[in-house]
């Protein structure tokens, strides 16, 4: 279920995407989709005459609810999924961290846009901010949650810095049961579902797409401390240059 705090994020982002594109009659493409169809519903609501709604998890069904369809699609093969200019707007909410393929992505979505069209995705945490680890993961009766100071075992940047075994090591010497800290290092590397690109990675892939920008918002916080800054430098995850940006969100037209 869509927790309120996502569910007026997406009340947020909607409102800003009908201020550079009316939806009225319009046919969107929804990626990243909640599994109630809220966030669907909302773009209905706000005067789509149809979304399609779709999420590139297994279990993502294929079904046609009327206005509504859901299908299963990866988001880097919009472009071989949809006929040419087919699609008025595609619109996605925390989804940039998740697409192992930004060059196919954006490359796709300017294909599959009419004239006047409108892409609207956000993206966050993405991997080069401070909780870019995204970790979210439960360990028995122990839940541990990158947007929760509690429940939040990582220092900050330390996955900019560290190695697998060297954070595993970090947590465990911390106090961390050595089991969670094992499993925190492996879903922090070497889960599938998560690009790790930066934000200069983000911004040098959508403009090699060929898309016009009309917008773009950067949520930005703290910056890392200047010796930490030149750890990340050094380190495989460097060159990023905005360490402080959590959150982007671009909108463009093809």
């Amino acid at each position: 279920m869509m927790n309120e705090k996502r569910r007026a994020e997406m009340t947020r982002k909607i409102e800003t995407l009908v201020r550079f594109r009316a939806l009225s009659g319009a046919t969107v493409l929804e990626i990243g989709a909640d599994k109630d169809a809220i966030g669907a519903r909302m773009l209905i609501d706000a005067g789509a005459a149809r979304v399609i709604s779709t999420n590139f998890k297994p279990e993502w069904p294929d079904e046609d609810l009327g206005a509504i369809e859901r299908r299963h699609l990866d988001a880097r093969q919009i472009g071989e999924s949809f006929a040419a200019q087919s699609l008025d707007a595609i619109f996605g909410v925390a989804v940039l961290e998740h697409i192992d393929g930004l060059e196919a992505f954006f490359a796709g979505t300017r294909r599959a846009l009419r004239p006047g069209g409108l892409l609207f995705v956000h993206g966050g945490p993405i991997w080069s901010c401070a909780i870019g680890h995204h970790l979210k993961l439960d360990c028995g009766e122990r839940e541990y949650r990158f947007g929760d100071a509690n429940r939040n075992p990582v220092r900050n940047w330390t996955h900019l810095t560290l190695s697998r075994n060297e954070m595993t090591a970090d947590l465990a010497a911390r106090g961390v049961p050595e089991e969670d800290a094992a499993a925190i290092g492996a879903a922090i590397y070497d889960t599938p579902d998560q690009n790790r690109q930066g934000w200069r990675a983000i911004n040098d892939a959508f403009a090699s797409s060929g898309l016009g920008l009309v917008e773009r918002f950067d949520n930005a916080f703290i910056q890392p401390p200047p010796d930490l800054r030149e750890q990340i430098e050094r380190g495989p995850y460097g060159g990023q240059e905005r360490y402080d940006v959590t959150g982007v969100t671009l909108v463009a037209r093809p």
